[in-house]
């Protein structure tokens, strides 16, 4: 029999984020934009309104699509490094 019981905490610490934000232009109109979607269903239908409502909002030039294989793993950095050359500004999204 034992005489003592080992409780474990699983949570880790807190952790300080400290993320910088891009500096901001006012106006898109020209700019590319690049939708990053992880292949969850449905993820191209609401990319595909969104880009239906920006695009003539915001008088983008073009649009490109990027996917990587799952949700559950971080984007490559091959991937990373082409989206910082061919378009301006991103929204990176999953759906179900």
């Amino acid at each position: 029999m034992l005489d003592t019981i080992s409780v474990l905490n699983p949570t880790a610490k807190p952790r300080i984020l400290r993320n910088e934000l891009s500096n901001r232009t006012e106006n898109l109109e020209g700019k590319t934009l690049g939708f990053l979607w992880n292949n969850k269903p449905n993820g191209e239908v609401i990319f595909k309104s969104l880009e239906s409502i920006l695009v003539p909002k915001l008088n983008l030039s073009d649009v490109t699509y990027y996917s990587k294989w799952t949700a559950s793993i971080p984007l490559d950095e091959e991937t990373l490094e082409i989206m910082a050359t061919e378009i301006d500004l991103a929204i990176i999204g999953l759906a179900d």
